[in-house]
């Protein structure tokens, strides 16, 4: 997975109001990424599985003062958004 996207921090280490939408906020950019390098690696996170490329994304994303599970939620929502917003193209 190439790592040309920083994932911002979390504002603070608790939890706060907004934080899981901070947490999507920061991911997006590398999801992004990701869904242009390695469609088959978005499939498997809308189906909630993780592949090797969103492991290093979500640990990447545990580095920057994330938690694991909060980061794989979020890069699975935005699969399901990326896929959905790819759908309305043909609509």
């Amino acid at each position: 997975m190439a790592e040309t996207h920083a994932i911002s921090r979390p504002r603070a280490l608790s939890d706060y109001p907004g934080r899981e939408a901070d947490c999507v906020a920061a991911l997006r950019p590398a999801v992004a990424e990701l869904a242009e390098t390695s469609q088959d690696s978005i499939v498997a996170a809308m189906g909630g599985e993780m592949t090797d490329d969103l492991l290093a994304l979500a640990r990447k994303a545990e580095k920057a003062g994330w938690r694991f599970e909060e980061a794989s939620d979020a890069i699975e929502k935005l699969a399901r958004e990326y896929e959905g917003a790819k759908g309305t193209i043909f609509d």
